[in-house]
């Protein structure tokens, strides 16, 4: 049931204004509520930068390095993939921040707006212009999120979740990456790509999990949350995580990896925050049928803004990188 200070999905927004003063009654707290916001768009934003950079760099990696943790020496040769790396560190960063103030159903949609980001970056370095269907995109992206925000009003819900929930989440999180790892099967193109990226977003949703409950532990306790498993097990999946995207950006174009990676991480995120966290999300049968119909909208903005010639263009005019890659 929304509160007094909610403002309906629907209602009269008169303008943007309105639309933040919404977002800032969120149940979260005004204050908390409008910091997870800031950090989550410039996470995105960071992580936009990363993926078109480090894309750059993998791309001309040997294939037989996919998957193994020689492609992650191998890339490190790279200026563009270091600075790509930088960019990931900064959105990370940037990221716990957001959840340490907000819950993963809050912050999770907002990272996918890189991509909207990622498209001014572009018309920055070419002469490509947006077509309509770019425009729209980014306006079904943004819309999307906002309405799904104002209607689902997420909690922060209880980020302490059983020993036991973690071991099915994450036994079942493997199994869909071990399930998407079988790209290797596949020669360099569009299916190998497509499979290593669904891998990657799987795992960074319960990266964003793992964070989220660590964020959470730091502020109760330093000492006990560094001798828990929590942040060991975040360094195994983020480092699992970082060599499935870059084996996806070396078998194809970001165009082809991105967008499935901005579907499954949030995705994947928000389904453990509500099951397993218990980030209790609006309800009632309007709402749950909006929420949905936003989820698609976002979902179809993200496909399409991810294959826009202005992305493509962006991987293209990055500056040359001139040292080699070892094998």
């Amino acid at each position: 049931m929304l509160s007094s200070t909610s403002v309906r999905v629907g209602g009269p927004f008169h303008s943007v204004t309105d639309v933040v003063v919404a977002l800032a009654a969120h149940p979260t707290g005004r204050i908390a509520t409008l910091i997870a916001v800031a950090a989550a768009l410039a996470s995105g934003a960071s992580f936009a930068l990363a993926a078109v950079w480090q894309q750059r760099a993998a791309a001309s990696a040997p294939v037989e390095l996919a998957l193994r943790p020689r492609l992650l020496l191998a890339l490190v040769l790279r200026p563009i993939w270091l600075a790509g790396m930088g960019a990931g560190i900064a959105s990370f960063g940037l990221q716990a921040l957001a959840l340490s103030f907000g819950p993963l159903t809050l912050v999770q949609p907002l990272i996918v707006t890189e991509l909207v980001f990622a498209l001014p970056l572009g018309l920055g370095t070419s002469r490509v212009r947006l077509r309509t269907r770019e425009w729209v995109a980014t306006l079904a992206v943004v819309t999307g999120i906002v309405v799904f925000l104002l209607t689902a009003r997420p909690h922060q819900g209880n980020p302490d979740a059983p020993d036991m929930v973690w071991l099915v989440i994450g036994f079942l999180v493997i199994v869909a990456a071990g399930g998407a790892a079988l790209g290797t099967r596949f020669p360099l193109g569009p299916r190998r790509a497509m499979l290593f990226a669904a891998a990657a977003g799987t795992l960074f949703g319960l990266q964003s999990a793992l964070l989220r409950t660590i964020t959470v532990q730091l502020r109760r306790d330093v000492l006990q949350t560094l001798t828990s498993w929590h942040p060991y097990a975040l360094a195994v999946v983020g480092t699992a995580g970082v060599l499935c995207a870059q084996s996806a950006f070396q078998a194809g174009q970001v165009a082809l990896s991105l967008p499935i990676i901005d579907t499954l991480e949030p995705s994947v995120a928000i389904l453990i925050g509500a099951v397993a966290f218990g980030e209790r999300l609006t309800n009632t049968p309007t709402a749950i049928v909006v929420e949905i119909a936003s989820g698609v909208v976002i979902i179809a903005g993200v496909l399409t803004l991810g294959r826009s010639p202005v992305l493509r263009r962006l991987q293209e005019q990055q500056p040359a990188d001139k040292v080699g890659v070892a094998a």
